[in-house]
């Protein structure tokens, strides 16, 4: 085994070598936040819009309702700002409406108007359509009076809520906000990543690549970590799996039989002793399943685009016929191709370049398989790295291959566990990483790996919304009243597959249920438009959403037999 160690560390070291509102509006509150500025996301601004900048038509649910009754007040709540650019676009520009874009991050608020100068003549307009400008916490709309809003859109906030703004305990917040503030008949479109029935049914994946198997490698032990990262400077990350569910079933380099490793077992084996090249599965809960996958893909986007090149044999001409999933990807590819002194004739490569693109996608992981190299301006430096994955429980001789006296390669696991601190105490301008591309996965960890996608089911969502925001109202006529928010219709209610994210996946893993049955890949996002209506009116709907799958709801038919109404 010393024989194989030592073999392996000489193989790394080759390597190696080579404004105000009206009065209906109240004072805001924003200083008085309860949950911290999403930090992470700030310092990389720009990264971060130009990656969700994607997607903007079904971003904007809420602009069919506001063309229809456009004298209404309407809000964009935790804005990404290009989705607002398109709205405005469609909405004319005579038009009495006013569109509050609010999110906590000032930076977002501030590059809105700079990236679209165009919305300028909006900002706080005397007539027609009025753009305002408002930071704010989602859930906490005190700022706003009860039945204000016309609407609100929710596109991909509610995980954020999940994530930043306390747990379920932030959700429910921001639901009973939302239909304190909106007009009886006003709408709430929810737009986020599709949730699975049971997130704690274990299942078990067979991963096909070496590039996902690498991201696993990393992606899981950040994702849970409770020692070294937390999402809110506040306290810990909202907790919502056990480790100990999860289990490995992996090979170690040179050795000929697979090792079933528990989640602290596989983490104490260095990430250089893992052969990533052979068979490759994990078990884990359900719902921790569809956050790797999701976050995958996110990964891919900033990390590996060019993964997102599709290259299919054309038998008579011998090339590949050159495919697109993912937007932007045909810009890098051209510039990948150029790089490399080739160029895309026809919307097609040879061998030869297919090969270097291959070589390039498994270049770019191959830091995670060895580990990121360090540079110190002195030993202290290193000492005190040392010193820190001690502190954290990590054997240093583990994790760290010293490559001379001011370098070494440090496992990217616990790079990426213990990014900050790192980072806070150790790098300075004289101390390091060599490469800063290779930096590039742990930005991506501390910005988007860290983020729950997946918390509630649309069957528990909606259950969930109905409960919550039971309320007692006295109507016009004086008479005794229930609402709730429902979905506006069956129809309302809705599953969209991203279809070239699921050609990704499938690609990429196989997965199966603890009896062996193959269970389908796919990715998407459910959307909900939510409306304030009565208990009355609501219950048909809901008895019509039962109907399109009895077996996908049965929380919501159990909540509504309940009623007895």
């Amino acid at each position: 085994m010393r024989t194989i160690r030592i073999f392996s560390i000489l193989s790394i070291f080759s390597l190696y070598c080579a404004h105000n509102f009206t009065q209906d509006i109240k004072r805001s509150t924003t200083s008085e936040k309860s949950f911290d500025f999403l930090d992470h996301k700030n310092r990389q601004l720009n990264l971060y819009l130009d990656l969700i900048r994607y997607n903007t038509e079904e971003k904007i649910g809420i602009l069919p309702y506001i063309l229809k009754k456009p004298d209404g007040t309407y809000l964009e709540i935790g804005t990404g700002g290009d989705p607002i650019a398109k709205m405005l676009s469609q909405i004319p520009s005579t038009s009495p409406v006013t569109l509050i874009v609010s999110d906590i991050e000032t930076g977002v608020l501030q590059a809105l108007p700079h990236r679209h100068p165009k919305l300028q003549q909006y900002l706080d307009a005397s007539q027609g359509l009025k753009l305002k400008l408002m930071q704010m916490d989602a859930t906490d709309m005190s700022v706003f009076k009860d039945n204000f809003l016309s609407g609100i859109n929710a596109s991909s906030i509610v995980h954020e809520i999940i994530s930043y703004g306390g747990g379920f305990h932030g959700m429910k917040k921001f639901f009973k906000e939302a239909f304190r503030t909106l007009k009886l008949g006003g709408i709430l479109a929810y737009r986020d990543p599709e949730s699975v029935l049971d997130k704690k049914e274990l299942v078990s994946l067979s991963l096909h690549t070496k590039n996902i198997r690498l991201f696993t490698h990393i992606f899981l032990y950040k994702f849970l970590d409770q020692r070294g990262s937390s999402l809110a400077k506040s306290g810990r990350k909202f907790k919502m799996y056990d480790p100990k569910s999860i289990m490995f079933t992996i090979y170690k380099k040179n050795v000929g039989v697979p090792s079933i490793l528990t989640y602290e077992e596989y983490l104490k084996i260095p990430s250089y002793d893992i052969d990533f090249s052979r068979k490759y599965y994990v078990t884990l809960p359900s719902g921790l399943y569809r956050e790797l996958a999701r976050h995958y893909l996110t990964y891919l986007h900033q990390c590996n685009p060019l993964v997102f090149v599709k290259c299919t044999p054309d038998i008579v001409s011998g090339q590949y016929t050159v495919n697109y999933l993912a937007h932007s990807t045909s810009g890098l590819f051209s510039l990948f191709l150029k790089k490399n002194g080739d160029s895309l004739e026809g919307a097609k490569i040879d061998l030869a370049q297919k090969i270097k693109l291959n070589q390039h996608i498994e270049d770019i992981g191959q830091v995670l398989e060895f580990g990121i190299h360090l540079h110190f301006s002195d030993h202290k430096a290193q000492y005190t790295l040392r010193n820190i994955l001690q502190e954290h429980g990590f054997s240093p001789s583990n994790y760290i291959i010293a490559l001379s006296d001011k370098d070494c390669l440090l496992d990217y696991r616990i790079f990426g566990l213990l990014y900050d601190e790192i980072h806070r105490i150790i790098f300075d301008e004289f101390s390091g990483i060599a490469e800063k591309k290779d930096e590039e996965h742990t930005k991506w960890l501390k910005r988007e790996g860290e983020e729950f996608y997946f918390y509630l089911s649309a069957d528990e969502l909606i259950t969930a919304v109905l409960k919550m925001t039971q309320t007692e109202y006295i109507n016009e006529h004086g008479i005794k009243q229930i609402l709730v928010l429902c979905p506006l219709t069956a129809d309302h209610n809705k599953f969209i597959e991203r279809i070239c994210y699921s050609e990704i996946l499938k690609d990429s893993l196989r997965i199966e249920d603890t009896l062996g049955y193959e269970i389908d890949v796919i990715d998407g996002k459910r959307f909900i438009h939510f409306s304030k209506m009565t208990l009355q009116d609501a219950t048909p709907i809901c008895r019509d959403i039962i109907k399109t799958d009895s077996t996908k709801y049965k929380k919501l038919k159990t909540y509504l037999d309940s009623l007895k109404v």
